[in-house]
């Protein structure tokens, strides 16, 4: 019986112990309005989430949130490094986002992520991206195209040292983010069509986001998000 009781304590030992590993998330752009819903989401679901903050960002979107920080620019290869070695982390969410001219920002840090995450054993990127990237130019409005073409080159930048790392990758595209009204309904969901264009809320991106986490059908993926109830 005493033999029997301390199998079944090892078992949950094992069965626990790499759930827990198993759930260990490291989300860059954490902080900011995306990143934020996105750290919601998985920790209302159990996930253990890390976030790489800034000495100056503003942490108030995740004021009172059980996560843990630790201190970097993505911009800087060497901080990159650190954060994917400072933990065993399965799941990396690059939620990244930043106004002003610096858009070679998103390519530059892509490709630090994607390195980084393949050296140290990360089993699962999700990268946030952008609508006119790659195949999905053909739904961006040509109008508009001009106007963002380098932005929208440096995440396309992004997108192919993710596809080249060999890391497993999801890519969950956007055209429009706007935030859902009180009482609306979350209809956010994924699509495989590149053509597609639509608006798509935060938190509905953020619960997709978590729903990609070990689901095999989103493995090696592109996907556009859409909310047919937003407009």
């Amino acid at each position: 019986m005493q033999k029997f009781r301390f199998l079944i304590v090892m078992l949950l030992v094992v069965l626990y112990g790499t759930s827990a590993r198993a759930q260990s998330v490291l989300v860059f752009g954490g902080a900011g309005q995306l990143g934020a819903e996105v750290v919601r989401e998985l920790t209302a679901h159990h996930f253990s989430v890390t976030v790489l903050v800034r000495p100056s960002s503003n942490r108030a979107r995740l004021a009172g949130l059980p996560v843990s920080f630790v201190i970097g620019d993505v911009l800087r290869e060497g901080d990159v490094e650190r954060v994917l070695r400072s933990g065993t982390f399965k799941v990396v969410v690059d939620a990244l986002g930043r106004s002003g001219a610096n858009v070679d920002f998103y390519a530059t840090a892509g490709r630090s992520i994607a390195y980084w995450s393949k050296v140290t054993g990360v089993q699962h990127i999700i990268l946030h991206g952008s609508v006119g990237v790659g195949e999905s130019r053909v739904a961006y409005p040509v109008s508009n195209y001009a106007v963002y073409k380098t932005l929208l080159q440096a995440k396309e930048a992004a997108e192919q040292a993710l596809r080249q790392s060999g890391v497993p990758f999801t890519i969950i595209r956007n055209a429009v983010l706007h935030e859902l009204n009180p009482g609306q309904m979350d209809l956010a969901h994924r699509v495989s069509d590149p053509s597609a264009w639509g608006v798509v809320s935060r938190r509905g991106l953020a619960r997709l986001t978590r729903e990609c986490i070990n689901n095999s059908a989103c493995q090696n993926k592109t996907f556009t998000a859409i909310d047919h109830g937003m407009r």
